[in-house]
């Protein structure tokens, strides 16, 4: 196994062991390598090999080491942003090569060959985790450098790189500043690849990547409709009819007889008046 991938595994242990274990906090590495300074922002002597983001006190990114850091809807760059579901991280690297020219006397020493830029973007759902970045090349020293920056919510998060976003801004013939779109290998096991870059604060550059954070959503219990009561159906109130008259056979013919016997009688009351006026 290559040297560079032993450190790179090394430091991807440590990392990830810090995020699980509690609050993520933004570092870099190795934090202890040989570090550089400006006497003025037009005085900055570099270093006599290639190496990258060395320089403590630069005169537009200050310290150099903690290089990756991230923002949200436009606002400044930070090491550590608390997030929500749906948000996007504009991640960005600073890329510097510190080599002198004006000490090497040779372009072949200051050109750091097959820059490599690897974005770690951690899939697994937490509520504190590191995004790293990588720089390496092939005759850097150290080959490889790393920094972090911290993301985190109340509620446990998930992070996705989003692809195609990825580019690289920079000068390659150190005056005219372009924007480059990068592989999205950025966040494979490999990286993406920045080709030569000459070493000199006039070569710098970003790389910059989107990073998109998804929350598991609850889902809504539906509500369930009320049954709709069935109206009751009326009771019917029976009502008994009053008892009709006996309307039989022998009640209609009393009935007829006796009829028949009064106006006999009412017969009889009028002649006998009647023959008595005579």
């Amino acid at each position: 196994m290559k040297k560079t991938t032993v450190a790179a595994s090394a430091a991807i242990t440590l990392l990830t062991v810090a995020s699980t274990v509690g609050t993520a906090f933004a570092s870099y590495y190795p934090a202890n390598r040989p570090t550089y300074t400006c006497k003025t922002p037009s005085n900055c002597l570099g270093a006599d090999h290639v190496v990258f983001d060395s320089f403590t006190n630069n005169p537009v990114v200050g310290d150099e080491r903690p290089f990756l850091a991230g923002s949200l809807n436009g606002a400044n760059v930070q090491d550590r942003i608390q997030v929500k579901d749906g948000d996007q991280i504009v991640v960005r690297a600073y890329v510097h090569n510190n080599a002198d020219s004006s000490l090497m006397g040779g372009e072949a020493k200051t050109v750091a060959k097959n820059v490599v830029f690897r974005l770690i973007v951690p899939t697994a759902s937490q509520k504190d985790t590191n995004i790293i970045g990588f720089i390496t090349a092939d005759n850097a020293n150290p080959a490889m450098i790393n920094d972090t920056m911290s993301v985190y919510a109340d509620t446990p998060f998930t992070l996705e790189y989003v692809k195609g976003s990825a580019k690289f801004q920079h000068a390659a013939d150190g005056v005219n500043q372009k924007t480059v779109a990068l592989s999205d290998d950025i966040a494979g096991a490999n990286g993406t690849k920045l080709g030569d870059i000459n070493g000199c604060f006039n070569y710098s550059g970003y790389v910059y990547a989107t990073v998109k954070v998804h929350m598991a959503t609850t889902p809504t219990t539906p509500t369930t409709p009320t049954t709709p009561t069935t109206p009751s159906t009326p009771t019917a109130t029976t009502t008994t009819p009053a008892a009709l008259p006996n309307t039989g056979a022998g009640n209609v013919i009393g009935l007829a007889v006796a009829s028949v016997a009064a106006g006999t009688v009412a017969a009889r009351f009028y002649l006998s008046r009647k023959v008595s006026r005579r």
